[in-house]
């Protein structure tokens, strides 16, 4: 009785290890490259964002170009909450910095 037992264990310990072991899937058999971020609808006319931009990086970018600036880019942020980053003003490239208050200067 007692090896019988040991065999089910036994069985039974490997097919949980090998559920656990399978390659995780994708839903509806999509491709890895086409998962969320991003717009995955080129027709939606929604502006695409980088996979690993963060939801305060998407606002300092659109605080940035709310105030007439273009082609944002290198956006950084500080220690203090300024965000840094690069524009086009006029069809000039300038620094800018955008202040937690809300103020935008340039450098």
């Amino acid at each position: 009785m007692k090896p019988t037992l040991i065999a089910l264990a036994l069985i039974a310990t490997a097919g949980v290890a090998h559920a656990q072991m399978q390659a995780p899937s994708t839903p509806g058999g999509r491709a890895m490259d086409s998962m969320p971020g991003g717009t995955s609808n080129p027709r939606t006319g929604l502006p695409t964002t980088s996979p690993n931009a963060s939801a305060a990086e998407a606002a300092a970018k659109a605080a940035i170009e709310a105030r007439g600036y273009s082609g944002v880019k290198s956006l950084t942020r500080d220690i203090a909450g300024n965000w840094a980053a690069k524009a086009m003003r006029d069809n000039v490239e300038v620094a800018v910095v955008l202040e937690p208050t809300g103020t935008i200067r340039e450098q």
